[in-house]
Order: structure tokens, then C-alpha cells, then sequence
């Protein structure tokens, strides 16, 4: 009930009429959204997150969606998720730093806690930006409970005339079970708009997943985020879909 009441006020806040917005820059980033499979649609997960950017974010350059990415800033932020079905709360606090060479290095802790059990995990990552749109990134992930996690990823934005652009990325991870490897695609129709597809491997199963995901602006603070995703194997039922509200200042 708790979920449905507070799905039922993110809902409404979606639903208020837009007004022009003038997509000014910003420093402040903070959302929240519920995300969870259509046929469990109550059982899903809140994430409540912040983000600043030591540099001023542009939201004409790009996708809204990628603003961060492109703006290449340093930044810190802190979220806070649960799944109250679960019982499973999730605490995170990272930071990038960014150098003038576009060097940038990062950390981030996250804190389980699951019932009786409670773990935490550190990250830390060194890239590159190669580009004004592009980055590469090699990360370490270890932690109280679990064995070490290592890996690189590549990510970039590519403009195009008739329509926004391409994002594209790929991962692979390295387990002591297995290697995992993942590719995806978004194709930004227009700076709301987006289609996509997705492959992950994780060394047991494979699978594609279809998405689509629009960006409302409802005026110069608050946009209302939606997305739609489903995993293209005859097994998995339901749609992954996601309602969330953003506000930039």
C-alpha cells in the first residue's frame, strides 16, 4: 500500500500540465523514481538520488538524459534505494574528479543493508574523456562479503543532422565465476525521445532487451521521466517500466 500511495503522488505530479521551459543551465540534480516488472508492479524499487557538478551543466548540448555524461564535469552525489518488498535498502556516496587533461579518477561506497545481513562494497575507477562526447574507464569493485570485481568500460555519444544522436556503450566484467559483457545503443529521436536496444552476457545466459524512454519537461526546474523495457526472451513476462520526476537548479 505503501508503494502504491507513493507511486499514486509521483503519478500526479507527472500528470501536471507543461509550461515552455528555457532550458537553463545547472549545478543541482536531485530525483526520484520507482521502477519495477509490470507483472509485480507494487513490488518494485525507489531510488531517491543527488548529484552536484562543480561546473556549470548544459542542457542544450545533447539529450537531457546525457547532460551529465556530456558535460564532463567534476561532480559528487548520494542516493538512497530500497525495495520494501525485500526488505533491502541500498546507500551510496561517489565523486569523479576531473582534471584539465580530462583525466578523471572516481570513487564510491555502497552500503547493503538486507534484514540480518549488511555488507559494503567500494569502487574506484580511472578514465579518460578522448573526446567532448566519448570516455573509457577501467574500475575495481571489492567489499566486506564479496570477491573482487574488475573490468573496462567504453561510452559515447555520437551527434547526428536529422535527429539527436547515438549513445553508445559497452562493458565487459571480469568475476571469479565468469566474465560478463554487455553493449548497448539509444537512439535520441530528439533530446526527449529515446529507442534502444541492449545485449548482456553474464557467462550463464544471454539476452537482448528493447527500451524506449521520453524526457517531459515541465517547466525550467521539474521534468517527469518515463521508460518502458522488455527483455525479448519467451521466459521472462512482463515489461520493465519506470515513472520518475527530476528537478535541476
Amino acid at each position: 500500500m505503501k508503494n502504491v500511495t507513493a507511486l499514486a503522488l509521483v503519478l500526479g505530479f507527472a500528470a501536471l500540465p507543461a509550461v515552455a521551459a528555457q532550458d537553463a543551465p545547472f549545478h543541482h540534480q536531485a530525483g526520484l523514481e520507482y521502477s519495477a516488472n509490470t507483472e509485480e508492479f507494487g513490488d518494485g524499487l525507489w531510488d531517491l538520488n543527488y548529484r552536484f557538478y562543480v561546473d556549470s551543466v548544459s542542457q542544450e548540448k545533447g539529450p537531457y538524459a546525457l547532460n551529465g555524461f556530456l558535460a564532463q564535469s567534476t561532480n559528487v552525489g548520494a542516493s538512497y534505494s530500497m525495495i520494501d518488498d525485500a526488505d533491502l535498502d541500498i546507500f551510496t556516496v561517489d565523486g569523479t574528479y576531473v582534471f584539465d587533461s580530462k583525466w578523471f579518477v572516481g570513487a564510491a561506497i555502497q552500503r547493503y543493508d538486507a534484514g540480518a545481513f549488511d555488507t559494503d562494497t567500494y569502487k574506484l575507477d580511472v578514465g579518460y574523456y578522448f573526446n567532448d562526447s566519448s570516455k573509457v574507464a577501467a574500475f575495481y569493485v571489492d567489499g566486506s562479503d564479496i570477491d573482487s570485481i574488475y573490468g573496462v568500460e567504453v561510452r559515447s555519444f555520437i551527434d547526428l543532422k536529422s535527429t539527436t544522436g547515438i549513445d553508445l556503450g559497452a562493458m565487459w566484467t571480469h568475476t571469479d565465476a565468469d566474465d560478463m559483457f554487455n553493449v548497448n545503443a539509444d537512439w535520441y529521436v530528439t533530446k526527449a525521445w529515446s529507442v534502444g536496444l541492449g545485449y548482456a552476457d553474464d557467462g550463464f545466459d544471454d539476452n537482448f532487451t528493447a527500451k524506449t524512454a521520453y524526457w517531459l519537461r515541465m517547466n525550467d526546474a521539474f521534468s517527469a521521466t518515463f521508460e518502458l523495457s522488455k527483455v525479448l526472451d519467451s521466459d521472462v513476462d512482463g515489461f520493465g517500466a519506470a515513472i520518475g520526476v527530476v528537478g535541476r537548479f
